[in-house]
């Protein structure tokens, strides 16, 4: 089960970064603007961010294993749709579709898995499933810019859509799973949902949870997809060195991955998320200095080892906010990452059309600092597994 696991974060992982390396290319392809081709991102993270208040409640009550394999056959078939998209908008349209379909994959799995796995052990296990997802990030945002550049951008979405095609196909016929609780009525309704909210948020760590991923996405990941633009702006690289630089932020959460046994046993969950807030701006803050490709590399491999502390050590305390409501908490958890997702490019290109590169030091401030302030707050309530 833990492989067909591994197969849904791959698919999604590369799904959802595979074309912040290709914006330029995608622009200059399409003969749109920078700024408007950046809106792919925008347009895959608010219809992910605003589908995980249905999800949620739809996995709880029909099943999460259901929704997991309806939305990886969807994002094959999106996949598909970008390959053969004959102008932007469509493409801008099928991205839009896609991005609801990824919303039922990522979030609902760990679900499952916090189901499966007991909390004394469940922040290790969703740490090293996770490495699926890393892997899957560095996989596409490498290999997406260096076949743009020697065989068209493309050409990475029919492989993006192999790895989609293969989880589909896996958890349909390999994944088996006991069905949902009975209740007492045959369909979902929306009192149930409200209900299920209701629990999560009358827990007074959810808006502290939920608030600090946000600001992560509106920060970090607003930025991203500019990064290929900065770059050849400044005559140091194209999208394949775009796409180095993204995928050192997924070596980074590898590496974090690979040491995390002995880091949950060298330091407490709080310590955890303030050594990640700090480490986590170190990409940006080069970034802003307009360092040469190889430091940004070097720079975002220690922001996605501080990015996955501080953000693995909040996926442990969603699982805990409301057991019985677990995918409409995970749900509610990748709303508010992709919500800052999505508003984010938006926000960080009218700043730096309007700034310039010290824009990025108001992401830097409000980034450390939310993250730092969660860290300080979570010492007030204690764990599930009382490790603070």
């Amino acid at each position: 089960m833990l492989f067909i696991f591994v197969l849904c974060g791959l698919a999604s992982a590369i799904s959802n970064r595979s074309l912040d390396p290709l914006i330029t290319m995608i622009a200059r392809d399409f003969d749109v603007p920078v700024a408007t081709a950046a809106l792919m991102s925008s347009a895959y993270a608010f219809p992910y961010a605003f589908s995980q208040p249905i999800l949620g409640p739809i996995g709880d009550f029909y099943g999460k294993s259901l929704v997991l394999k309806s939305c990886l056959w969807l994002l094959t078939a999106c996949m598909a749709g970008i390959v053969f998209a004959p102008n932007f908008e469509t493409t801008l349209s099928i991205r839009l579709v896609g991005g609801v379909a990824a919303g039922g994959i990522m979030p609902v799995t760990m679900a499952l898995m916090g189901d499966r796995y007991p909390p004394a052990v469940r922040q290790l296990a969703i740490g090293r499933f996770l490495t699926a997802g890393l892997t899957g990030m560095v996989f596409g945002a490498s290999v997406a810019g260096i076949m743009a550049v020697t065989i068209g951008w493309r050409s990475f979405i029919v492989l993006a859509m192999g790895f989609s095609l293969v989880a589909a196909i896996g958890a349909t016929f390999f994944l088996k799973l006991p069905p949902p609780p009975k209740s007492n009525h045959p369909h979902i309704r929306l009192s149930d949902a409200i209900g299920g909210y209701s629990r999560i948020f009358s827990n007074p760590k959810a808006l502290l949870c939920f608030g600090t991923v946000f600001t992560e996405g509106l920060t970090l990941y607003g930025a991203t997809p500019y990064i290929g633009n900065l770059l050849e702006t400044a005559g140091q690289g194209t999208a394949r060195e775009a796409g180095f630089v993204l995928g050192a932020i997924g070596v980074g959460g590898i590496c974090y991955s690979l040491t995390l046994y002995w880091t949950i046993r060298l330091l407490k969950r709080t310590s955890m998320m303030t050594l990640g807030a700090i480490l986590l701006v170190s990409g940006l803050v080069a970034l802003a200095l307009s360092a040469p490709w190889q430091v940004l590399v070097g720079a975002f491999v220690v922001s996605g080892f501080g990015f996955m502390l501080l953000h693995n050590s909040i996926q442990a305390e969603v699982a805990e906010l409301a057991p019985q409501n677990r995918a409409s908490a995970f749900s509610m958890h990748s709303f508010s990452f992709f919500l800052g997702q999505a508003f984010g490019p938006i926000i960080c290109g009218f700043g730096l059309a309007h700034f310039g590169r010290p824009w990025l030091i108001v992401n830097i401030v409000v980034l450390m600092g939310a993250g730092l302030l969660a860290s300080q707050k979570f010492r007030g309530h204690p764990t599930a597994s009382g490790a603070l």
